[in-house]
């Protein structure tokens, strides 16, 4: 199957360079892996952010999510591959405003639960959809073994 998606993202070396102009999809990874911590890090009061769910929800404010609906969107738009990512992407932020708001609601074991299941599963379907379209920008294959790698 991954065999099949690389195929779709037949990249010529100056379309490649305009993407690596216009975002650095490693760092995006490192970016949206990193939530998990930065949520942590609020609901245990180790944290100065100031989060509100309507703003953590919004899929198009990060780095990531302006290039999916923009540069993004007009490179890969119809590619099902690039389809899941802006799906997952979506989700993701959706996933992790529901957290902001259960801790901000005082329910501590939705919180919890959000974290530690929700937004956790859907963290690691956002990074590893990333993780494969990084790899595909470059020209790289991913083996299942790397992609589970990517997640711990």
């Amino acid at each position: 199957m991954l065999k099949k998606m690389f195929s779709l993202f037949s990249l010529t070396s100056s379309q490649r360079q305009e993407i690596h102009r216009e975002i650095n999809l490693f760092e995006a990874m490192q970016a949206h892996a990193a939530w998990k911590k930065r949520l942590n890090d609020y609901v245990e009061n180790r944290s100065s952010e100031e989060l509100q769910p309507h703003q953590v929800g919004m899929d198009n404010r990060c780095v990531l999510g302006k290039w999916i609906h923009g540069p993004g969107k007009e490179h890969f738009g119809d590619e099902p591959l690039f389809r899941q990512l802006e799906e997952e992407h979506a989700k993701f932020h959706y996933h992790a405003s529901k957290v902001v708001e259960a801790y901000q609601a005082g329910d501590k074991a939705l919180t919890e639960r959000l974290l530690s299941d929700n937004f956790s599963e859907q963290s690691r379907k956002t990074v590893n959809c990333l993780a494969k379209i990084n790899a595909m920008v470059e020209g790289k294959e991913l083996t299942q073994q790397q992609l589970v790698l990517q997640t711990v």
